[in-house]
């Protein structure tokens, strides 16, 4: 999970929004008082790529999309400012509990509020529900779905402090620390919607990869083309052509019923052809795949096409007739082995 992460964020799109923002980010500190406005837009269109690379992450892409005009729109996404509203409360209540209450509590209340950041983000991610962010239960819920990633998250979360108050102590050059802070907040979002989309079944989502939304693509553009030679060679077959339908049938199998691939071709080709009022390319596929799995000794699933045939066509007579009778009768299958001993 973190190797898919450090992919997705050490990447040239982030890496090169990182050095804008950077320098951007100088650029307002240098102004003072008049860079002020720049500063919180740059927090603001940051923070919003910040859920760009959650909502990429939690959809399991294997790259970040470029942050557009359409992204910075304040009104198009609001889940950024919700986040910081939840954080303030949350630090409003830490101040609160240590005026009124004690250390002790703030340290405790502190120490809850910032195992559960990484469950609200998650939340935001999930349902863009900014009161399900904020609800205990389905937090805690959260937190139970993403099991023992939920400790690389905190972690996570406690170097992106670290490094944050660095600068206090140490001689950090401004530069590097607005740099790091940025990729450890992109390396979290990253994370935090990683971990979602591994646990994606926990939570009942349906999110896929773009390999296997690719795959879905493939898988029905070879179906259609299938249904296409299947509507050809059906039209042959009817019109009494029947060399260039069984043509049309073998091209297509010589092409793709290969491999792993074999019996599904096979199966799908014989069971179109079994509603056709040509009998004879049923029968000869039904042979050819019985023969097929009698081979990979898959003698449940050619007795299972026998009957498939002698139900679409009762006259059917298959080449491995006596085998097929002895198979139907150590199954069990009286009346199967008794219709093929009748057509020996």
């Amino acid at each position: 999970m973190l190797l898919r992460c450090v992919r997705l964020v050490f990447h040239s799109t982030p890496l090169v929004l990182v050095a804008t923002f950077t320098v951007l980010s100088l650029l307002a500190i240098r102004a003072g008082l008049t860079g002020l406005f720049l500063a919180l837009m740059l927090i603001s269109w940051f923070f919003k790529y910040c859920f760009v690379v959650l909502d990429a992450a939690l959809a399991g892409r294997n790259e970040l999309p470029v942050l557009s005009v359409e992204m910075l729109n304040p009104f198009d996404e609001h889940r950024p400012l919700a986040f910081g509203v939840l954080a303030a409360i949350c630090v409003a209540g830490v101040v609160f509990a240590k005026v009124y209450v004690g250390a002790v509590t703030a340290v405790v209340l502190a120490t809850l509020c910032g195992l559960l950041i990484p469950a609200g983000i998650a939340v935001l991610g999930i349902t863009d529900n900014v009161l399900l962010a904020a609800w205990p239960p389905r937090l805690f819920e959260t937190l139970r779905g993403l099991g023992w990633d939920y400790i690389l998250l905190n972690l996570s979360m406690l170097v992106v402090a670290a490094i944050a108050y660095a600068p206090t102590g140490l001689d950090f050059p401004v530069w590097a620390t607005i740099a790091a802070l940025q990729l450890l907040f992109l390396m979290l979002f990253a994370l935090i919607g990683t971990a979602v989309f591994e646990h994606r079944l926990e939570f009942g989502l349906d999110s896929i990869t773009p390999e296997e939304r690719l795959a879905d693509r493939d898988r029905r553009e070879h179906n259609q083309s299938r249904q296409r030679m299947i509507d050809h060679a059906y039209e042959y077959f009817r019109h009494q052509k029947p060399l260039q339908g069984w043509h049309e049938i073998e091209t297509w199998l010589n092409t793709h019923a290969q491999d792993d691939d074999t019996l599904t071709e096979y199966h799908e080709v014989f069971e179109a052809a079994c509603v056709w009022d040509d009998v004879r390319p049923g029968d000869r596929l039904a042979n050819e795949l019985i023969g097929k799995l009698l081979v990979k000794r898959q003698t449940g699933a050619a007795l299972e096409v026998l009957e498939r045939r002698l139900a679409a066509n009762p006259r059917f007579k298959p080449v491995n007739g006596t085998r097929l009778a002895e198979l139907a009768g150590l199954a069990g299958k009286t009346a199967l082995r008794r219709q093929l001993e009748a057509k020996a």
